[in-house]
């Protein structure tokens, strides 16, 4: 369960992102609401770049595993 809140959290921040990048594109944000939305920003990254270097890290360990298994493949032979 806590992959599932990880993935969601990294899925509805990364949501909160692209909204801000759209909304910046498009000169929706004011002056006022830049500082507070850029703040928003940063810890939206923080929490994606965090579940993004966990995933890495297991997948570097799964890829170990699996070539420690150094499993063959019959031939055509």
């Amino acid at each position: 369960m806590a992959n599932q809140a990880k993935a969601a959290s990294f899925e509805e921040n990364f949501k909160k992102l692209e909204l801000l990048s759209q909304e910046l594109q498009d000169n929706k944000i004011t002056i006022d609401e830049l500082v507070p939305r850029i703040k928003e920003a940063v810890a939206a990254i923080k929490i994606c770049k965090g579940v993004l270097n966990d995933t890495e890290a297991k997948l570097i360990e799964i890829n170990k595993e699996f070539e420690e298994l150094e499993v063959e493949l019959p031939s055509d032979e």
